[in-house]
């Protein structure tokens, strides 16, 4: 286990060399700004030193969005992607892409929480996406509401952004919660994926901030 922790921190330093500083005035300029009940698909909508959640039908195009080729993706960062269930298929992207992510296969919860809190802690990484939607439910069982407020903490010291996918509502410590509103048909797959991604829509179920 070490030996893989160690690894995985050597990867981190050669994918991320310089940590990234937190903004410290990030919260002054959430202030100054309130997000609609509808808005298109942006990192703005993941605060940075937080947890957001994201949930609905369109979590099979979220990794799409972040992922996709130069011409296909929005305007995000180098990423991690944990993959709570080993979903990730790479094969739907090319080597180019892939280039961009770093990927930590996970085949249990309590694996995904410890490699997820590894990534948060490092405060080399800006951005880490966890995908819980392959763990059953049974997985669940026994897991503290306590994981996530310290990865919450964590995250806030860091300043790291973590964005959780989610089948339901797991995380009570989310700064905000989105559902992506997106519904495919068989028509869709003879579709670009950019088009896709284009279509597809937040919308905000709860925001919340701790003082």
């Amino acid at each position: 286990m070490a030996h893989a922790i160690e690894d995985l921190r050597k990867q981190l330093r050669e994918k991320f060399p310089q940590a990234h500083a937190f903004i410290s005035d990030q919260k002054e300029g959430d202030e100054g700004s309130s997000a609609s009940q509808r808005q298109a698909f942006s990192a703005e909508l993941f605060p940075m030193g937080a947890i957001s959640e994201v949930m609905g039908p369109g979590l099979g195009m979220l990794v799409a969005g972040l992922l996709g080729e130069v011409e296909e993706r929005v305007d995000f960062p180098e990423f991690v992607l944990v993959d709570g269930g080993d979903g990730f298929d790479p094969a739907s992207f090319t080597v180019a892409a892939c280039s961009r992510l770093l990927w930590v296969r996970c085949q249990a919860v309590r694996e995904m929480f410890q490699a997820a809190e590894l990534l948060v802690r490092d405060g080399n990484v800006p951005f880490v996406l966890l995908d819980t939607c392959g763990m059953e439910e049974r997985e669940w069982r026994g897991v503290s509401d306590s994981v996530w407020w310290r990865l919450k903490w964590v995250a806030e010291k860091t300043g790291c952004r973590l964005v959780v996918m989610s089948l339901r509502p797991r995380v009570p410590c989310a700064v905000v919660r989105w559902l992506l509103n997106a519904r495919w048909e068989l028509v869709d797959f003879e579709v670009p994926r950019r088009e896709l991604i284009e279509r597809m829509q937040v919308v905000q179920e709860r925001e919340r901030r701790w003082g």
